[in-house]
């Protein structure tokens, strides 16, 4: 089980961190797929059709043609690769470019999405264990919401009452985002939640009584 997991996290990064190049692909391998279907329907051009025609090019063509041909689609593919790597990295790779309400925005999010997945944790420990819960184990689960909520509220703080010494620091550093925190998140599938990240859901969530 281990193992699976750990390949499903993998594989869960992976298609995160390449999800642009992965559509992109899969939109061409659709439209070849189109036309070598319509190729078939219309002009009853099958596969065999297409071995012949590579046949037929490969005798009418010299080495020499054939090696400038490979260069030159490298040329190209190294080309497209390098656009596709700077015009289609995730947002969050661009952290530096976000703006003072982006940055904040993330922030919140990432406090209050955090504090749902440690009291469903929470939750989940004892629902697996309803059959032979005891005292202590209420006990244990309140102690460890309190301590989820605590930190909630600490880094709460910032963002309603930021003190002398925070607003003097640069805006990435009071409001950073534990990056491996916030990948396990979206691994999780907690970023698919709805929530409100504005001032007062924060603020009243921080007064909570």
């Amino acid at each position: 089980m281990e193992l699976w997991h750990k390949l499903r996290a993998q594989l869960n990064d992976f298609f995160y961190i390449n999800y642009p190049y992965i559509a992109i692909y899969s939109s061409l391998g659709v439209l070849l797929t189109a036309y070598l279907h319509y190729q078939l329907r219309i002009h009853n051009y099958d596969l065999m059709y297409w071995k012949h025609l590579a046949e037929a090019f490969s005798e009418d063509i010299d080495c020499f043609q054939l090696i400038m041909l490979l260069v030159i689609f490298a040329i190209n593919a190294i080309f497209v690769f390098i656009i596709l790597s700077v015009y289609l990295r995730p947002a969050l790779e661009e952290g530096g470019e976000m703006s003072l309400l982006e940055i904040k925005d993330r922030y919140a999010r990432f406090i209050l999405l955090r504090l749902i997945a440690r009291l469903d944790r929470i939750q989940s420990k004892l629902s697996a264990k309803k059959k032979t819960l005891t005292f202590q184990h209420y006990a244990r689960a309140h102690t460890n919401m309190a301590k989820a909520v605590a930190l909630f509220r600490k880094d709460a703080r910032k963002l309603i009452l930021p003190n002398e010494s925070e607003i003097m620091m640069p805006i990435e550093d009071i409001y950073g985002v534990t990056e491996d925190e916030e990948r396990q998140l979206r691994r999780a599938g907690y970023y698919k939640l709805i929530i409100d990240t504005t001032d007062e859901a924060v603020k009243g969530l921080f007064n909570a009584k």
